[in-house]
């Protein structure tokens, strides 16, 4: 029987498709409330409040409440402050709200940051022992008889149903085709030694490696070890390279990056932070740009009131520009600064860098 299009292909349809999707989802929102001669606000009597103007968060409207001789006789010392659902919603609203002081530079104070998630009805919710009056009276948070409070809510919208347009939905491909694993393979030769023609000396041991992959990473390797610039053995074995200013863990870590293009699991905050910097200098010595921003990424997570000074010398000693301007940027805040100024930490900027330390 001759073949025809009718019974080659059959008379299979295409199934009906259709989808839809139940969506949860949350809106956030902040609102400063900043009190502009709070000396004149102490005259409103203890139980008596003041609201702010309102503001929409999650398609609601919201108000807060200031009372700034607190909310009854039992709190008349401190500043209360509430969280109030401007219209009537008789099934509720779920929330979570945080009630924050901030401190000249606009950032929360820890200890005047306060939160919860409550659903709201008719009542307000908050804090009627916020901040005690003379505790504010004293910081420095109260400059030029102002401050402020800023809340920031999370509101838990109205569960939904939509249907979804079909043609959106991306098919699976006919070929999946999986990431690559170079770096695998290629950390298996670092591994096993397999075809190694180079062998490094670093303290007490013997690193093998492959010379084409190294002069392929580095141009500083690629000069090195070009036949021409090594010396071999009678045997014809190439003679071992001489590692002087490298530990060997730090070495190997350094293989393993040229190899993989990614650095070794580094076992707690301590090893790592020991680690980098040395790694930093290879990557210097060896012109490998790459490597060198990873780890002064890295590093900027160590950045701390106790750490930043001499982090600061560092990244200036090896060239590490965006090292340095995360530093800068943590001594720009007032706040930091001060915390630092009571450690040593600016005496040893001063030694070994006098014109960042000028420039602070």
């Amino acid at each position: 029987m001759p073949m025809t299009a009718s019974n080659i292909g059959g008379s299979r349809g295409e199934p009906l498709r259709s989808a839809s999707a139940i969506v949860a989802s949350t809106e956030s929102g902040q609102h400063l409330l900043k009190i502009d001669g709070y000396s004149r606000t102490k005259d409103v009597p203890t139980g008596s409040l003041i609201k702010s103007r309102s503001f929409r968060v999650g398609g609601h409207s919201w108000r807060i409440r200031y009372c700034p001789n607190g909310d009854n006789s039992t709190c008349s010392d401190y500043i209360s402050i509430f969280l109030l659902l401007d219209h009537n919603v008789p099934q509720g609203v779920r929330a979570k709200y945080t009630f924050s002081l901030l401190d000249q530079g606009g950032k929360p104070v820890p200890r005047y940051t306060l939160g919860s998630e409550q659903t709201f009805r008719d009542l307000s919710w908050g804090y009627a022992t916020f901040i005690k009056r003379d505790e504010l009276e004293k910081s420095e948070h109260l400059k030029d008889d102002r401050f402020t409070i800023r809340c920031d809510l999370t509101v838990t919208k109205e569960i939904q149903t939509m249907d979804i347009d079909t043609a959106a939905i991306p098919q699976p491909p006919v070929v999946v085709v999986p990431p690559s694993d170079l770096h695998r393979h290629l950390g298996g030769l670092l591994v096993t030694g397999e075809g190694a023609d180079v062998t490094f000396e670093v303290d007490t041991r013997t690193l093998a490696a492959h010379r084409c992959v190294l002069m392929a990473r580095s141009p500083v390797f690629h000069a090195e070890l070009s036949l021409s610039s090594l010396t071999t053995t009678n045997d014809g074995a190439e003679v071992a390279v001489q590692i002087e200013d490298m530990e060997a863990q730090d070495f190997e870590a350094f293989l393993h990056y040229i190899y993989t293009d990614s650095l070794p699991e580094m076992k707690g905050s301590e090893a790592a932070a020991m680690m980098l910097p040395d790694l930093v200098a290879a990557a210097n010595r060896y012109k490998m740009e790459r490597l060198r921003l990873v780890c002064e990424d890295k590093l900027s997570g160590f950045v701390n009131v106790t750490t930043v000074a001499v982090i600061l010398a560092f990244a200036v000693e090896h060239h590490c520009l965006g090292l340095m301007e995360v530093c800068l940027k943590f001594l720009g805040d007032p706040a930091n600064l001060r915390e630092v100024i009571k450690t040593d930490g600016l005496e040893h900027l001063s030694k070994s860098c006098p014109s960042v330390f000028k420039d602070i």
